[in-house]
């Protein structure tokens, strides 16, 4: 059967239209608006490829604008629809979407800002153009749902963690999953076998560690504030720092998840922009603001490579995936500086030229460092098949 899959981000929007029986996918759309245009991208059927800049702003008109044109790939409409939700709190497994699951999923919008309303907003209007077909939720922390209770619990009052649910619940998960799974292919031995630790850095970012193929560690939190510095995310910062500003400098807390979410990591630090590729240019240039950005940034890398390696009791592969993790040689490679100690030496060389998915360690090192493509389209996919065959 056709599957449609819809990936809804904070300012963009992927659509990939599979088959189920052979895992092709038979067309592929996007739309990104976090500059001060729209680009839309599509190809096939057929395979043409179309690049464009559109008029529309919003995950409710990229929804409508990639049915219409996808609607000679799937005569007849899609059997299903599949539907990357964030933040899905206590859901540790795919569900299809009824009305109660979805105010489920609006309630925890205040957990995942940047994405669960977005998410919501693509599943509105897909709703409204495919009544008829099943849309199943796939939540990025479900994978994270086997973390052991010392890894997910928060040392705060127990009103907190029983009452309220406060906990660590992981995020990236369909991401983090499939990397594994690829890892293993790569590495010709079973995931069950295996100590990983997966990087997946773009625009958001965090690191998991993985031991016999379940998550028992990750960086991200009770929301996907947590953990690595980010785009415009700050990650982990002294929560002494929040109220600090807001008793001493004024700041309401509505003012500080705005500065939290949306003007701090990459683009706080540099104060230039929250796209990796711009810092990048910038520090080559000479400018220092976004040297110091970088170096934040492969500081906290390396730092919980290390923590995560070490709660695995070693470390049988490192794995960078997602846009600067596939597509950075120097973000590896200043990520990877120091971490010989734990077995993984880069190949300086193997990284400049590599393209996913490869091996880019040392010969012969004990542990390997694997760049990975991740596809997110094929977890959901497996997930979306699972439920409306049950």
């Amino acid at each position: 059967m056709k599957v449609l899959l819809l990936n809804a981000g904070s300012s963009s929007l992927k659509c990939s239209l599979m088959e189920s029986a052979d895992r092709a996918v038979l067309a592929q759309a996007s739309a990104d608006w976090a500059g001060a245009v729209t680009r839309y991208k599509r190809t096939g059927p057929g395979a043409e490829r179309v690049s464009e800049e559109v008029s529309f702003r919003g995950h409710g008109d990229a929804v409508r604008r990639v049915a219409a044109d996808l609607a000679t790939a799937m005569p007849g409409g899609p059997a299903a629809v599949g539907h990357r939700i964030v933040h899905g709190g206590d859901f540790r497994a795919p569900v299809r979407i009824t009305s109660a699951v979805r105010s489920r999923i609006a309630a925890l919008a205040e957990l995942a800002p940047l994405h669960n309303p977005p998410g919501l907003e693509a599943l509105a209007a897909a709703e409204a153009l495919l009544p008829e077909v099943p849309h199943v939720a796939v939540f990025d922390t479900a994978f994270h749902a086997t973390l052991p209770a010392e890894a997910y619990t928060y040392p705060l009052p127990d009103e907190w963690t029983n009452a309220w649910h406060i906990r660590r619940y992981g995020f990236h998960g369909l991401s983090h999953a499939y990397c594994a799974n690829r890892a293993a292919e790569l590495l010709d031995r079973h995931a069950e076998e295996l100590r990983l630790v997966i990087c997946h850095l773009g625009h958001g970012c965090s690191a998991s560690a993985l031991r016999n193929g379940r998550s028992v560690d990750t960086t991200m939190g009770f929301t996907p504030l947590d953990g690595l510095m980010m785009a415009t995310r700050s990650g982990s910062v002294d929560p002494g720092i929040l109220t600090h500003v807001q008793l001493h400098h004024g700041l309401a807390p509505k003012d500080i998840e705005e500065a939290l979410n949306r003007h701090s990591g990459l683009l706080g630090v540099s104060g230039i922009s929250g796209d990796m590729r711009a810092v990048q240019a910038a520090a080559r240039d000479g400018n220092e603001r976004a040297r110091l950005a970088l170096d934040v940034y492969a500081h906290r890398v390396r730092q919980a490579i290390g923590a995560l390696a070490v709660t695995l009791g070693g470390v049988d592969a490192l794995v960078f995936t997602a846009g600067v993790g596939e597509n950075s040689p120097e973000v590896r490679g200043a990520a990877c500086r120091g971490l010989e100690c734990l077995g993984l030496e880069l190949d300086a060389d193997a990284n400049a030229r590599c393209q996913p998915d490869a091996d880019v360690a040392r010969r012969g090192t004990r542990a390997k460092i694997l760049v990975i493509a991740t596809r997110e389209d094929l977890a959901m996919l497996s997930e979306v098949v699972g439920v409306v065959g049950a």
